[in-house]
């Protein structure tokens, strides 16, 4: 069985109506679109969404998912209560556009092994506090400076919490969840699974963050495809400093040979996305992308 494979309109920096026509020159069957800056709740009446998914079945493709960005992590407390608001009001929408999928930043996924409090970013120690170094001074001790965040125990839980309650609603909604994570740590991968059990939930599986992570986009396949719910396929580079870049296809690090034809072999259902969230020419990368692995594969 070949991928579904899909291109994400906001790569073509257009409005979403002429986004569609552009992306629609890729030999793709779904369109991924941003619930934030393209396809907003509190902007479309019923009306607006029948004519927007017929609009992408006219150009012979269907919506391959909604993405909800946010600057922050899922359960980072700034602006925590606004960043739900408006993921609830998505899940509204997921059904009434023909799709499933909802993507979701989570961030890094806290350490639920790790109980002790986290000293506040950027806090001084007893060396740096002045009134240690001088008796006379009026300065505050280190005390009063070290606040302590939530245990990373207690930041997990709260995740879980949050994804419990967002999962059981969508499933009510004939929603599913798709995680993005910042990292492909295992364990608390797992942990994270168990402890969600609401309603269903994927993963995102992204080959730029599995490179600019340190892992192999291929291994990190294999280990849970089983629970990938949806493929992001972007090319990366690691850099010296331990972080990394998102560069066009084939000038990274990702097997681009390998990688498609574990992805064939998988059978999976998830929509394959081909993105390039940045560059001078995120189309014409993108079209590049796509029609360079359809050579390759060409039952895809």
């Amino acid at each position: 069985m070949g991928l579904r494979m899909a291109v994400a309109t906001e790569d073509f920096g257009h409005p979403l109506r002429q986004a569609i026509r552009l992306a629609a020159q890729n030999p793709v069957q779904g369109l991924r679109l941003n619930a934030r800056s393209e396809v907003k709740a509190s902007e479309f009446t019923e009306t607006g969404l029948r004519q927007l998914r017929h609009y992408v079945a006219e150009h012979q493709m269907q919506v391959a998912g909604l993405y909800y960005p946010s600057r922050h992590a899922l359960a980072d407390p700034q602006s925590l209560d606004q960043r739900l608001d408006g993921i609830r009001a998505t899940l509204g929408l997921i059904r009434r556009l023909g799709t499933s999928e909802l993507l979701l930043r989570i961030g890094r996924i806290p350490d639920p092994a790790r109980v002790e409090p986290e000293s506040a970013e950027g806090t001084p120690d007893n060396a740096d506090v002045d009134s240690l170094r001088n008796p006379f001074s009026f300065a505050p001790s280190a005390a009063a400076f070290n606040a302590k965040q939530p245990s990373e125990a207690q930041q997990f839980h709260l995740l879980c919490e949050i994804l419990n309650d967002l999962a059981n609603e969508a499933n009510h909604q004939g929603a599913v969840l798709q995680l993005i994570l910042s990292s492909y740590e295992s364990s608390r991968i797992q942990a994270l699974l168990s402890a969600v059990t609401k309603g269903p939930v994927g993963l995102v599986f992204d080959s730029a963050t599995c490179v600019m992570s340190g892992r192999s986009p291929v291994s990190v396949f294999r280990e849970w495809y089983s629970h990938v719910g949806y493929v992001r396929l972007r090319d990366a580079r690691k850099d010296v400093d331990g972080g990394g870049i998102e560069v066009a296809y084939g000038e990274g690090a990702v097997d681009w040979t390998e990688l498609p034809a574990v992805l064939t072999e998988a059978e999976s259902q998830a929509w394959v996305c081909v993105e390039r969230t940045g560059g001078d020419q995120r189309a014409e990368d993108v079209l590049h992308a796509v029609r360079s692995m359809k050579a390759m594969l060409p039952g895809i």
